[in-house]
């Protein structure tokens, strides 16, 4: 009686095992690095890897200079971690990240403000390890970058926008 069972599981294992064998030829494989689609010399900042390959794109691209703006309110001592991560890869590559305080006609509520901002790129050079392998960021290496700062309408200093200067 158990010789039976066993020949009737037969076609029900074949399937299974078809099943399966169809099924593995099925997997999705990358087919290749996403393109970061054509390169912008003025890009809006969205915490996405996305931004990251459009970013790749532009700084690989023969533009001179790229202006990455934000569509919130973005404290300088808050910088984004996506963003401190090209930061670290401007400085890894021998340039500098500096910051350039908002226009002199208004004086900023705190004046340690820019001293926290300073610290917050500090904190960038962490990830300089980091983005010495991280291809995606090398790009970087041959630009400066200056974080601008404004004053928005309730007298804070905000980052107005992060401006990648080619570097001669």
């Amino acid at each position: 009686m158990n010789n039976l069972v066993f020949w009737r599981s037969i076609p029900l294992m074949i399937t299974v095992a078809l099943a399966f064998l169809a099924t593995t030829g099925c997997s999705s494989t990358p087919l290749g690095p996403i393109d970061g689609g054509p390169p912008k010399s003025d890009m809006q900042f969205v915490d996405l890897q996305g931004f990251d390959r459009e970013l790749g794109s532009s700084l690989s691209a023969p533009l001179p200079r790229v202006d990455v703006a934000f569509y919130d309110r973005v404290s300088p001592n808050a910088l984004p971690e996506r963003l401190q991560r090209w930061m670290a890869s401007v400085e890894s590559g021998g340039g500098t990240v500096k910051v350039v305080p908002p226009k002199p006609s208004v004086t900023p509520k705190n004046p340690l403000l820019l001293i926290s901002a300073i610290s917050t790129l500090w904190s960038a050079s962490s990830f300089a390890k980091e983005m010495a392998v991280n291809a995606q960021f090398k790009a970087a290496q041959a630009f400066d970058a200056e974080i601008l700062l404004k004053t928005d309408d309730r007298g804070d200093s905000v980052v107005d926008k992060v401006v990648f200067v080619k570097r001669k």
